[in-house]
């Protein structure tokens, strides 16, 4: 089902600080999650859709949290027309998450887990599988591989540190945010926030961590299809 836009105003719960402006842009239909036009009050995200994460309980989907993708959409667009795609297009792009559920920061975090670290290992893999043009193993790219599925895991904790002990209630807001430039740093750089969480948001550096993280909402195996669905249908629109 695509989600439905609006300009309705959501009253404040008073619990903590929104991540977003009060205008909204996209509502997320079985949530009813709404979500802004723009992240953090800024022209240069834009919202291009939004879906739910369900959990299987006792045979049971359960709504977990909704799911909205922003956009730098001039770059988006370019890439997309490029031949990339909306995970491995070189553009500023962010995931909002926001609960439907309590759910505690060990939870959250041992369920993203789950989906990331395989990733990580399967893109070291093959960054360490991979051959030059005459069909040669090269040593060096495997030891690189090697060092880079270290450094991603190393990150991982520093997620797993940044979740635990937090406690995710209704209305409760993650951002991802993914910035393909590394804001002016040479690289990628990959910022995780809990929003009035009381911990400021990690700023890390590991492209594979980046990679994985994103490829559970936007890969070939994403755990919402709904929300890449709507992704895709609003980055067709931009």
């Amino acid at each position: 089902v695509a989600p439905t836009a609006t300009t309705r105003r959501r009253p404040s719960t008073g619990r903590r600080n929104s991540a977003t402006t009060t205008r909204c842009a996209v509502v997320e239909p079985s949530t009813k999650v709404s979500f802004p036009d723009t992240l953090d009050g800024s022209n240069n995200l834009k919202c291009i859709g939004a879906g739910v994460r369900e959990k299987k309980v006792a045979f049971i989907s359960v709504k977990v949290y909704g799911v909205a993708m922003y956009v730098d959409a001039a770059a988006c667009k370019a890439e997309l027309a490029a031949g990339k795609s909306l995970l491995d297009g070189a553009f500023d792009k962010a995931l909002l998450v926001q609960m439907v559920r309590d759910v505690d920061g060990k939870t959250f975090w041992e369920a993203l887990d789950e989906a990331v670290s395989p990733r990580i290992k399967e893109i070291a893999t093959n960054m360490a599988t991979k051959e030059d043009d005459e069909g040669n193993f090269m040593s060096e790219v495997a030891e690189a591989a090697e060092v880079a599925e270290e450094a991603a895991m190393d990150e991982c904790d520093e997620l797993k540190g940044l979740f635990m002990g937090q406690n995710l209630t209704t209305g409760a807001q993650v951002v991802m945010k993914w910035s393909a430039g590394g804001g002016g740093e040479g690289g990628n750089v990959l910022e995780v926030g809990v929003v009035g969480g009381g911990a400021g948001a990690l700023r890390l550096k590991s492209s594979e961590l980046a990679q994985a993280l994103f490829d559970v909402y936007l890969g070939s195996m994403p755990i919402s299809p709904g929300a890449l669905a709507s992704f895709k249908a609003g980055a067709d629109k931009l």
